[in-house]
């Protein structure tokens, strides 16, 4: 076969080739057209659901089995279907939706319909609570990196909170004050003023965030708790990056200065021991009041601090006070924990080794709602002449007043052979009869 040579169709059935190609053609183009337009509508019939919350975030479920994240699109088949948005402690938001079809173009241009998904905030202390962990938990790591950085909590709570209506500025300002000791960088203060931006909008009832300055001096929070917080600017200045120092703290110098000015006039008073009291067999020692730099040793921003009279036990709860007060309150005892646990009061470790410990060591391994729950039984306990009194836990700033006097011993952790925590034998207490300060 030459290149010259030519190929020509045959009439079929007695038709122009001409006319059946281009009747075949014609109808692979209508099929590719079917295929492409009808069938989509015809094999997956339904609708695409644009599922809007007022919450930044929430779970969507179709006939109980999770679909995907809200806000979202999804799609629904043609039929009767439950629809739900969920968040916890949120309301269920839950709808009976009756889905139809497009038979034309529904691969590119679905059936569309818009679902607007309120959810009423129900328990909003235990959301508090949990998101103040999560930030928590953040703040405890030291450092982060370019490919390991934190997630945006308080910005994204407070945001949900201003759009589910809740209003309780009280309880939120607190909740922004306790947070504010685990910021220990810009990435968490930048989450912060974050919050703060959405919180100024729950005070004046705006719909939108409030935009605040950017300038610490000139945030209305911060003026707020530096009522309260007089090293307030230092700690802000530690968040800074070099840069950032320079950037947004040309203040900084000044106010340093003058601060020092403060702090080298500053008139320190020191504790003392005036009286002890026996309450069941322990001792507690009445410590005078004063004013005193808080954090002067070794700290790079001192502050003042007043601190009221007070008694203070001399030395830890150890593990035989701790057993009276087992045996007198057998919820808490060890064959309880997994009870305890349940209401999430101590974790696994509670009293760890505790049946193996000396009875004159310190008790190890107890939780906070533990030793709350220690000093209300102690309180019960209080003879007729110390009622009134209060019995908790000291506080961070009486633990360093009461140290003021410390009469230079490093503490049992100082102790390389020590392999846990020790009774008090064979040591001495400071100057104001406390022992083990400076750890145990």
């Amino acid at each position: 076969m030459s290149e010259n040579d030519q190929v020509k169709l045959k009439p079929l059935f007695g038709i122009h080739p001409g006319k059946y190609l281009t009747i075949l053609y014609a109808v692979i183009i209508l099929l590719i057209l079917f295929i492409v337009f009808i069938v989509p509508g015809i094999v997956n019939p339904g609708v695409v659901y644009d599922v809007r919350t007022n919450l930044s975030s929430a779970a969507i479920y179709l006939d109980g089995e999770y679909l995907a994240a809200a806000p979202g699109r999804v799609f629904v088949p043609e039929g009767e279907h439950t629809i739900e948005v969920k968040r916890e402690y949120f309301s269920v938001y839950e709808q009976k939706l009756t889905t139809g079809r497009r038979l034309v173009g529904s691969l590119f241009v679905p059936k569309k319909q818009i679902l607007n998904c309120e959810l009423q905030l129900e328990d909003p202390q235990a959301l508090l609570k949990e998101e103040f962990a999560n930030f928590a938990n953040w703040g405890m790591i030291d450092t982060f990196y370019d490919n390991y950085q934190p997630k945006p909590v308080l910005g994204p709570l407070f945001k949900d909170l201003r759009r589910a209506g809740y209003s309780d500025t009280v309880s939120l300002s607190s909740f922004l004050y306790s947070a504010m000791p685990f910021i220990h960088n810009e990435l968490l203060y930048d989450d912060f003023t974050e919050a703060l931006r959405w919180y100024d909008a729950i005070k004046t009832d705006s719909e939108e965030e409030v935009k605040i300055s950017r300038s610490f001096q000139d945030i209305t929070f911060f003026k707020d708790t530096s009522k309260f917080f007089e090293n307030l600017p230092f700690w802000y200045y530690s968040l800074l990056s070099d840069q950032n120092r320079g950037d947004r703290a040309d203040w900084y110098p000044a106010m340093q200065s003058e601060y020092g000015t403060f702090l080298r006039d500053f008139s320190n008073d020191f504790p003392s021991a005036t009286a002890a009291v026996n309450v069941q067999g322990l001792r507690f020692i009445r410590l005078s009041g004063g004013q005193f730099l808080m954090g002067a040793d070794g700290n790079s921003f001192p502050f003042p601090v007043a601190v009221n009279e007070f008694l203070m036990l001399d030395r830890e709860v150890t593990n035989k006070v701790f057993t009276l007060f087992l045996n007198d309150n057998p919820a808490w005892r060890l064959e309880n924990k997994d009870s305890l646990i349940a209401d999430g009061l101590v974790n696994r470790d509670y009293l760890l080794n505790f049946e193996d410990s000396d009875p004159e060591a310190p008790v190890s391994y107890i939780s906070w709602y533990a030793a709350e729950a220690f000093c209300d039984w102690f309180k019960s306990r209080l003879p007729s002449y110390l009622d009134g009194y209060e019995v908790r836990m000291p506080n961070e700033f009486e633990w360093e007043w009461a140290a003021l006097t410390d009469s230079g011993n490093g503490g049992v952790f100082k102790d390389s052979s020590a392999d846990g925590p020790l009774g008090i034998e064979g040591r001495y207490p400071n100057n104001s009869g406390f022992y083990d300060l400076k750890g145990n």
